[in-house]
């Protein structure tokens, strides 16, 4: 059960998620958060010390939340091809719940903060190298072409940020149909690319 502290820091939290998604990092105050989350601004300083430290644990509970998913599903005995459905999958769930979050990851406020680039260099380094053993698990069982892992693994991460681009622009119309045939169509996508049968 959560604490008081905890439910403050998720109001907290949801308000600067919803501010930041619609005026933008830069354009946004530590009063814009407190007059959404409906609190005095003084509050917001009790659990956070800037909007930087705001946005850096909008970034930490995302990745926490995908880490967490991502090495459950690359830990599984799925086939490869499976194992990218399902990575897409989780992503367009997570963006179809909290389209807020998309607005703000497509944006990448993230990197304008001093050490920004350096948290998202090392969330990418940790899912480019669990990608990258998935990949050599598929060659191993002669269902993945051989390459260069770790560029194979680059090109994935490359075609799941398209995402974001997608979600932000045609997710508000988009039906379930639509996000399992995106699901579907980008796994597809991907295991073309990575297939040792002909392409497809």
């Amino acid at each position: 059960m959560p604490t008081c502290r905890e439910e403050k820091r998720d109001q907290i939290h949801r308000a600067a998620l919803r501010v930041f998604a619609q005026r933008g990092f830069h354009d946004t105050t530590v009063a814009d958060i407190a007059q959404e989350a409906g609190i005095a601004k003084g509050t917001v300083y009790l659990y956070y010390e800037s909007k930087d430290e705001i946005l850096i644990d909008v970034f930490r509970r995302y990745t926490d939340a995908m880490l967490d998913a991502v090495d459950k599903l690359l830990d599984s005995a799925l086939p490869v091809p499976e194992v990218l459905e399902a990575f897409v999958a989780l992503q367009i769930d997570l963006f179809r719940k909290e389209p807020d979050l998309v607005q703000v990851l497509s944006r990448r406020s993230l990197q304008a903060l001093s050490d920004g680039d350096e948290r998202m260099r090392s969330f990418h380094r940790y899912l480019l190298d669990r990608i990258a053993r998935l990949l050599d698990r598929g060659t191993l069982l002669n269902e993945v072409r051989a390459f260069d892992p770790r560029v194979g693994a680059c090109v994935l991460l490359a075609m799941q940020e398209t995402l974001p681009l997608y979600m932000s622009v045609y997710g508000a119309e988009a039906s379930s149909d639509t996000l399992a045939r995106v699901t579907r169509e980008l796994a597809q996508f991907m295991w073309c690319s990575l297939r040792k049968e002909n392409p497809c």
